[in-house]
């Protein structure tokens, strides 16, 4: 494959919320029940899971009245949510980078029951390992790869971990990039092109990394427009991207960066993604039709996207 490194594609100047967005907040937590540092996905009736704020459990929401459950689950935080499809019971993984607790990676049902988990790969007895799961993304097309787990230890040591249906793995460190992985934090199987390929948001490097389905180096995309890439989603022939400092983001196939939703502000402050007022952490003040965080993001079949964003207390936001 062609090792090309696209550093600087074509984008387009910041612009205005398109005019065919329509922005609704869909749930906005209470900062007293703690921070929302979530994935979401959406299940096979529609509704969306993310993290109740606090971590502890899930919520499931219904997008067309916005009514809600919320579901304990044995995780400290639901920092990477990737729904198993056509389970018949809306099964979901969690990437649960532990915080103060144990790093760990879940597959867990609509009631909360864990149905499977998921260690380091090579870890030895005795090992001092330093495990904090961010992503996790499934290859479902038939074929060879067909049901490898590709997992992101963004917060930990920086490494992505393929593990195949047998149990075996293989690591990357990025090193086949010419420039290893620093915090990759997001994770998808992107299915655009003429073949699948895995798409990585190394988010302290400031790019997207592209490998085939078998870990070859493909290319790399980056931007000026492009400051902390963190979760992906398809919509059509576009890649929706998450960028925690900065906005959301629109990749096409050749590479072309564009703004979706601009950034509240275009530099962080004082406490950010919250704010300090007379010496208080508090959450921030957001507004409809900008992004503070944008974290986890999904998009549905009908092309509507859903995000969240990271901070005490979070929201979660429906765009089409």
């Amino acid at each position: 494959m062609s090792d090309f490194t696209s550093h600087n594609p074509k984008f387009r100047k910041p612009a205005s919320i398109p005019r065919e967005v329509n922005w609704k907040t869909l749930f906005s937590g209470d900062p007293q029940d703690g921070w929302m540092h979530s994935g979401i996905g959406i299940l096979s009736d529609g509704n969306i899971v993310f993290e109740s704020p606090g971590g502890r459990a899930f919520i499931v929401l219904n997008p067309a009245d916005e009514t809600f459950v919320k579901v304990d689950v044995d995780a400290a935080v639901l920092h990477g949510i990737t729904v198993v499809p056509n389970s018949s019971d809306d099964s979901f993984w969690i990437c649960d980078p532990g915080g103060t607790n144990a790093a760990q990676v879940l597959l867990v049902n609509r009631k909360g029951e864990v149905l499977r988990t998921i260690s380091r790969p090579n870890t030895k007895d005795g090992d001092a390992i330093t495990w904090k799961p961010t992503t996790l993304a499934i290859v479902e097309e038939e074929g060879p790869y067909k049901g490898d787990i590709w997992i992101g230890d963004g917060y930990g040591e920086s490494l992505v971990h393929r593990i195949k249906p047998d149990g075996s793995s293989q690591t990357f460190d990025g090193s086949s990039t010419s420039l290893v992985f620093n915090c990759p934090h997001g994770i998808l199987i992107d299915t655009r092109g003429p073949q699948s390929l895995v798409v990585i948001a190394d988010r302290r490097n400031k790019r997207i990394v592209f490998f085939t389905l078998n870990g070859e180096y493909v290319k790399s995309v980056s931007s000026e427009l492009m400051i902390g890439p963190s979760s992906f989603a398809i919509r059509n022939d576009l890649l929706i991207v998450t960028d925690l400092y900065g906005a959301m983001l629109s990749v096409d196939l050749a590479g072309n960066v564009e703004i979706l939703i601009p950034s509240i502000k275009p530099e962080r402050g004082e406490g950010w993604p919250n704010q300090i007022k007379d010496g208080e952490t508090l959450a921030p003040d957001v507004i409809d039709g900008a992004v503070n965080s944008p974290h986890g993001v999904a998009v549905n079949l009908s092309g509507t996207v859903f995000f969240t964003e990271w901070y005490f207390g979070g929201r979660v936001v429906r765009i089409y």
